[in-house]
C-alpha cells in the first residue's frame, strides 16, 4: 500500500514538471545578409526563452495557444555577413533544468550595388559646427538603442509606411563625388510633399526631433529589439513618449535635412542591425 502511494506521488510530481526535449524552433529554409527573418519557438510550458545567433541574443515571451506555448522573434544578419551558414538556438529554463535546441541553415549572399553621384560640395564637406551637431545626435540615437522595450509590440507583417515605389534600395554603397559613404541603411520611398506617413507597427515614439542629416525624424521602439525610422518629413504629428498603433499617421513626407527632393527614408533596425524592410512588409509592392 505504501509503495503504491509513493509511486502515485512520484507520478504526480513528474507530471507537474515539463519534460526536457519539448522545445522546438521553426526557421526559414535559408537566410540572407542584410535581412531579418522570423523565428517561431514552440514549448510545452510558459518559461523564459532566449533566442541566440552569432553574438546576438533576444529574450522572448511564450504565450498559450491551443495546446502549446509559442513565441516569435526576429533574427537579423548585417549587410556584410560573410559566413555560409547560421546557427540559431533557443534556450529554455524550466523547473526540470535548461533545455536547448539548435538548428543551422544556409546563408545566401546578396551583392549590393554601388551608386556614384555627383553632388554639390556643400552636401559632402561639412563645417565643424555641423559635424559636432551630427555626432551629438548620433550619440543620442545610440543611447536610445541601448534601452529598448523588452516586450514585443509588433506582429509578423509590417505595414508599408507610404505607397510610393522605391527610389533607392537598401544596402547601396554610395559614392559622393568619388568618395565612399556608409551603405544605405534603409530604403527611399517616393512620395509627394504632404503624403501621410503611417507607423509600420505598434510601438512607442522614442525620438521625434529635427536632425542635421535626416531632417524631421521619428524613431519608434516596437519592442524586442525592433526600431523603425522615418526621415526627411515635412511635419511630425506625434510626440516623444507617445504610444502609436500600426497604421496611425505619424507625419508627412517632406524634404528636410540633407536631401534634394521630397521622399521618405524608412529604416528598420533589428537587434542593433540595419536590415532591408521590404521582405517584412505585408505588401511588398
Amino acid at each position: 500500500m505504501i509503495r503504491r502511494v509513493v509511486l502515485l506521488i512520484c507520478f504526480v510530481l513528474l507530471s507537474a514538471v515539463p519534460a526536457l526535449g519539448a522545445l522546438r524552433i521553426d526557421l526559414p529554409e535559408s537566410a540572407m545578409n542584410g535581412r531579418a527573418f522570423l523565428v517561431t519557438v514552440h514549448a510545452d510550458a510558459q518559461a523564459p526563452v532566449k533566442v541566440t545567433w552569432g553574438d546576438k541574443n533576444i529574450s522572448i515571451s511564450v504565450v498559450k495557444t491551443d495546446n502549446e506555448y509559442k513565441g516569435v522573434a526576429l533574427v537579423s544578419l548585417p549587410r556584410d555577413f560573410a559566413k555560409k551558414t547560421l546557427q540559431i538556438s533557443a534556450v529554455e529554463e524550466t523547473p526540470a533544468g535548461v533545455n536547448t535546441v539548435s538548428r543551422t541553415i544556409p546563408v545566401e549572399h546578396k551583392k549590393y550595388r554601388e551608386q556614384h553621384l555627383k553632388v554639390d560640395r556643400k552636401y559632402v564637406e561639412l563645417s565643424k559646427k555641423s559635424l559636432d551637431r551630427h555626432y551629438a545626435e548620433r550619440a543620442t540615437v545610440r543611447s536610445m538603442m541601448e534601452s529598448l522595450a523588452a516586450e514585443r509590440m509588433w506582429d509578423a507583417d509590417f505595414l508599408r509606411p507610404i505607397p510610393g515605389g522605391i527610389s533607392s534600395e537598401f544596402g547601396v554603397q554610395r559614392f559622393f563625388n568619388g568618395k565612399p559613404r556608409q551603405p544605405h541603411s534603409g530604403i527611399d520611398l517616393r512620395g509627394k510633399k504632404g503624403t501621410p506617413i503611417k507607423a509600420c507597427a505598434d510601438g512607442m515614439v522614442r525620438i521625434a526631433i529635427p536632425h542635421f542629416f535626416s531632417g524631421q525624424s521619428i524613431y519608434i521602439d516596437h519592442g524586442q529589439g525592433v526600431v523603425s525610422m522615418y526621415f526627411h518629413m515635412s511635419k511630425v504629428l506625434v510626440r516623444e513618449g507617445e504610444t502609436v498603433k500600426k497604421g496611425q499617421v505619424i507625419g508627412k513626407v517632406g524634404a528636410t535635412g540633407r536631401v534634394t527632393g521630397p521622399h521618405l527614408h524608412f529604416g528598420l533596425n533589428v537587434s542593433g542591425v540595419a536590415v532591408d524592410p521590404i521582405p517584412l512588409f505585408s505588401e511588398k509592392k
